[in-house]
């Protein structure tokens, strides 16, 4: 304890207290003078202590106790006179990640609509900010991988009345790009490296299809928030014309969730788990956080 930190707490303790240990007088038994003198002493130290205690309480809170998100303080040492403001870190550990096998990914069947009831709007980056009420870039990209063109931009759907009826952004961050903007795959596996977001309020128009039965899908829990993290190990070609086999495999990871009333699907390929979970947590967590292994 610093001397600053007991001044401050000492403060707090009203003057009434050390008043009425110096001051008190009886004028009949010097004893009991003494004795009173005692008890009021004893009862100023007393809410010395537990204001102290509530004091530094106050000063750095425990942290939750999340073992997949926990928050962790580093409070800045002023011995040599640093002024650094305390700081937080997140955490979340992959001994508390599941990872469920991915059977297959399925484009649900798109709906025609009619014109004549329906209005094609295309959002730029503002209106999808404003529909959503945030920017849905993650707050960790892992280096190498940059946004596509267009991210944050979106075709949505509405009929006569205004409503929104399809409303699914998608945002793609890869290690490489053609010309027309279209991912690129890698040249070592023919395969793209990087992953997409896709966002919506009024359901995704992508499923992912879990070997599993759904009841026996396992979730994790990233701060409070419940996510399906999926893995499939995916061939790539050219394939041998005889034995059909690929030339090599690579991993593809799912992640769904749902978070301030979003729908989130991510589908990452040639990345790996703690950057996948970093992702997710990103999104969650409106911050880059620490990934233990």
């Amino acid at each position: 304890m610093n001397v600053k930190l007991f001044s401050e707490a000492m403060s707090e303790v009203g003057d009434k207290y050390y008043e009425e240990a110096a001051n008190y007088h009886c004028k009949k038994h010097g004893w009991v003078k003494w004795s009173v003198m005692a008890a009021c002493l004893t009862a100023a130290l007393f809410t010395v202590f537990f204001i102290l205690s509530d004091y530094f309480r106050r000063q750095g809170a425990a942290p939750p106790d999340n073992p997949n998100g926990v928050i962790v303080d580093n409070p800045a040492d002023n011995t040599d006179g640093d002024r650094t403001p305390t700081t937080s870190e997140i955490h979340v550990s992959m001994d508390n990640i599941s990872f469920n096998e991915v059977w297959a990914l399925t484009d649900a069947a798109r709906i025609w609509r009619d014109p004549e009831l329906y209005d094609y709007i295309q959002w730029d980056k503002n209106a999808v900010i404003e529909y959503y009420g945030k920017d849905l870039t993650p707050a960790y990209i892992p280096d190498g991988l940059t946004a596509a063109v267009g991210n944050g931009t979106a075709s949505a759907i509405a009929d006569k009345s205004g409503n929104i009826v399809e409303d699914t952004v998608w945002l793609g961050f890869y290690y490489d790009y053609y010309e027309d903007g279209s991912p690129k795959p890698t040249e070592g596996v023919s395969a793209l490296k990087g992953f997409s977001v896709a966002v919506s309020k009024v359901g995704l128009l992508k499923d992912c299809v879990y070997v599993l039965p759904g009841n026996e899908v396992k979730t994790s829990d990233i701060n409070e928030t419940a996510v399906t993290f999926g893995y499939r190990s995916m061939s790539y070609g050219p394939y041998d014309p005889d034995t059909h086999e690929p030339s090599g495999y690579y991993d593809m990871y799912v992640a769904e969730f749902e978070y301030d009333g979003i729908e989130y699907q991510i589908v990452a390929a040639q990345m790996k788990a703690e950057e996948v979970v970093k992702v997710v947590s990103s999104i969650i967590c409106g911050e880059e956080v620490i990934v233990d292994k």
